[in-house]
């Protein structure tokens, strides 16, 4: 999947959560969540995050740092997904 791609229906600059792990790319996105009210977690999938290690990131950048979440661009609100690690597939909840 080419770098560039983009699959979600919003805006490449709408707000989403992530963890401090995976913003700094320490850590992979292995947790996501599209919640009731619309808007999307990227997490290390650790549980316990404090407040300070959640930051704000736009779509378009969590798709930088990993691209396979374009995958789960068309899932519906209140799902969430997760893998045991990056080469995993998806599972959806």
């Amino acid at each position: 999947m080419n770098k560039s791609e983009y699959k979600f229906k919003e805006k490449k600059n709408t707000a989403c959560f992530t963890c401090v792990h995976v913003m700094t790319k320490r850590k992979p996105i292995l947790f996501v969540s599209h919640d009731d009210d619309s808007s999307w977690e990227f997490t290390c999938g650790a549980n316990g995050h404090s407040d300070e290690e959640i930051k704000i990131i736009s779509l378009e950048e969590a798709t930088i740092i990993d691209n396979s979440i374009n995958e789960l661009a068309n899932m519906s609100e209140g799902v969430c997904a997760e893998r045991e690690n990056i080469e995993a597939k998806w599972m959806k909840k």
